[in-house]
């Protein structure tokens, strides 16, 4: 039976577990006023719905679980999960709050638990994943972490347990601008479409789309205004596909686009190697899968330098002819 990949849920899950026995941790009652908003916490602070209904619980029944923090400098203390909670505290007028105290090691293992504690606690939008991926790809850069395209997704996936495709679709929302932001959090925007607009071909179609809004009369809904907006965009966008296409049948060679086409391969190519060196001995159980293994690497590596030739070919091609 093939091996099932752990759910996000369960990951984490067990890494706050893990962080709970390594630590020790403490339990105390600690002022609130002792207690700050951690810098690594991208996850929304919005009053919405959820927010009230736990001010209501907590002002009638108490704080159903502890803050989990992290000892800070001259006697304060960062959250961890909780940041909510505070705030409601606050609110109603609690003095001090029971508090589990954990130390972590790093910056990235702080930032690992607090995306931990809070993923499985509430209820996290598109946006605050989007928010809180781009905070840790800022930790990883301040621990030295590789951060090229290819090697800061294979760290996200580590740091979170997310597939690569839900990474990627994550990190697209960070080209969305703050108009088509404000819309999502207002329920105008439907997430399909907010990733629709995200994608890197589409965010020309962004600042069009605000225009277009913008100049429909403010007695239509700003609902349909966008509704309306958004329909133009795809139509634009399906219109310049059509001229696309038809260019395509054109003999003419498209040469930025075919070189693009060839990139996009070799990633796919580099990516699957990559996988493979991972392998194991039981992966090759027989002698002579090994000999034809290492036969077919050896001519896969001879035609990768047949077109690294074919590579800089191109390259000298072009600057002879002026085409840059």
């Amino acid at each position: 039976m093939a091996k099932t990949k752990p759910s996000l849920f369960s990951t984490l899950q067990k890494t706050a577990v893990i962080s709970s026995e390594v630590n020790g941790e403490l339990i105390r009652k600690i002022p609130v006023d002792k207690l700050l908003d951690n810098p690594l916490n991208r996850f929304s602070m919005q009053e919405d719905e959820a927010f009230q209904r736990s001010l209501q619980s907590i002002e009638k029944d108490g704080l159903w679980e502890d803050i989990i923090v992290t000892p800070a400098e001259n006697g304060y203390y960062r959250i961890i999960s909780g940041h909510r909670r505070k705030r409601i505290a606050q609110k109603i007028g609690l003095t001090t709050l029971p508090c589990k105290v954990r130390t972590y090691q790093t910056e990235l293992e702080e930032a690992r638990a607090l995306i931990g504690e809070n993923i499985h606690r509430r209820s996290i939008t598109p946006l605050d994943m989007a928010y809180q991926l781009d905070t840790l790809c800022q930790v990883l850069d301040r621990a030295g972490m590789p951060n090229s395209v290819h090697e800061r997704v294979q760290q996200l996936m580590e740091q979170t347990g997310l597939s690569r495709a839900t990474i990627l679709r994550y990190l697209d929302l960070l080209r969305l601008n703050q108009t088509i932001v404000s819309w999502i959090n207002q329920g105008l925007l439907p997430m399909t479409d907010a990733y629709f607009l995200a994608q890197r071909n589409n965010c020309i179609l962004q600042d069009r789309m605000v225009q277009e809004v913008e100049k429909m009369g403010t007695e239509i809904p700003l609902e349909k205004r966008i509704q309306m907006a958004l329909g133009l965009v795809k139509k634009i966008k399906k219109e310049n596909k059509q001229r696309s296409d038809n260019q395509d049948l054109n003999p003419k060679v498209n040469i930025v686009r075919t070189v693009r086409k060839c990139r996009s391969s070799i990633h796919n190519i580099h990516t699957q190697l990559t996988e493979l060196c991972n392998l194991s001995e039981s992966d090759l159980s027989k002698e002579q899968d090994k000999k034809a293994l290492k036969s077919d690497i050896d001519e896969l590596a001879l035609e990768l330098t047949t077109l690294l030739n074919t590579c800089n070919t191109l390259r000298e091609t072009i600057h002879e002819k002026n085409l840059t």
